[in-house]
């Protein structure tokens, strides 16, 4: 997989990855950092003849700067890797274009399939975004579409945002309304991201109170937007350019200077430590482990807020 539509290769990864653990039975899965990829033929080897047990894995080989190295690109010389019953292979790569004409190129096209994830015109994106709207009804699924479209025309990563808040609503509230997509951001869980971006825990902890007093079937949607910020900031603190990289994760260009002063104020080992303590909070609204969700929220939120 390569192109510029990262929403467009989130998509393609997740339904092979589905269909291959459903129809196929690969249920392992071993990820091929850049640091390893000259072990690429020696990882697909050891694991091509299957384990005592039976199961097959799922490699998956991330590319992430350069042009495709030689490793990947040799990899059709690997005896009989396209009958191998115990293996599935995933590459994706950072790279917006490659050159179809190239020799490497067409012989894995022989063998496999190249998803080109290009940017799509403005009535693809309709077509898109309406089957990522399946979970809704008739009227209610013409009106998402028409608001996220409007909102965030060209931006595929910004709209998958958007369809997965609306799925976390859904499984709480068949009743819900669409009326909360809208730029005046009435809605008041997402009012959450920009009194943490802003650095403003009286009002974050205010938003959080409310919430559990009033609508607390929010919670799920609460660590969906806490998430999103440490996720974001995460990916961009590691990226050589993190404007480009936040805008790419579908971050509004009036928020990036924040999310900026905001990745300032933390190494990326303690970023990497409240990701660890959101999926702890998700285990905790879903009844899986014993600590208080709301306290724990609370202490996330003033130590991600406080200056």
């Amino acid at each position: 997989m390569f192109g510029q539509e990262i929403a467009l290769k989130n998509n393609a990864r997740d339904e092979i990855k589905s269909y291959l653990k459903q129809h196929q039975g690969f249920e392992e899965k071993r990820i091929i950092q850049e640091s390893e990829i000259d072990k690429i033929h020696q990882i697909i080897l050891e694991n091509a003849g299957g384990s005592l047990f039976g199961s097959k894995t799922l490699i998956e080989i991330s590319h992430t700067k350069g042009k495709i190295d030689n490793y990947i690109q040799s990899l059709i010389e690997i005896p009989n890797i396209n009958s191998m019953e115990s293996v599935a292979i995933i590459i994706e790569s950072r790279l917006d274009k490659i050159n179809k004409r190239l020799k490497w190129f067409k012989a894995i096209d022989e063998i496999g399939l190249i998803i080109d994830c290009q940017k799509l015109k403005s009535f693809e994106e309709k077509i898109w975004l309406k089957k990522q709207l399946n979970f809704l009804d008739g009227q209610k699924k013409s009106e998402a579409v028409e608001r996220i479209s409007a909102l965030n025309s060209g931006n595929l990563v910004a709209q998958q945002n958007e369809v997965n808040l609306l799925k976390l609503i859904n499984a709480n509230n068949n009743d819900m309304q669409i009326d909360y997509i809208d730029d005046n951001a009435e809605f008041v869980p997402f009012e959450l991201e920009d009194m943490i971006l802003k650095r403003n825990p009286s009002e974050a902890l205010r938003i959080i109170h409310s919430i559990k007093e009033h609508d607390d079937h929010y919670a799920a949607l609460l660590v969906w937007v806490i998430g999103k910020v440490i996720n974001n900031s995460v990916a961009a603190i590691q990226s050589p350019r993190p404007d480009a990289a936040l805008l790419k994760l579908g971050v509004w260009n009036n928020k990036v200077t924040d999310y900026k002063k905001l990745m300032q104020s933390f190494r990326l080992k303690r970023l990497i430590g409240f990701q660890k303590k959101i999926f702890e909070l998700d285990l905790s609204n879903k009844g899986i482990n014993k600590t208080n969700f709301w306290e724990g929220l609370s202490d996330l939120v003033l130590e991600l807020s406080n200056r």
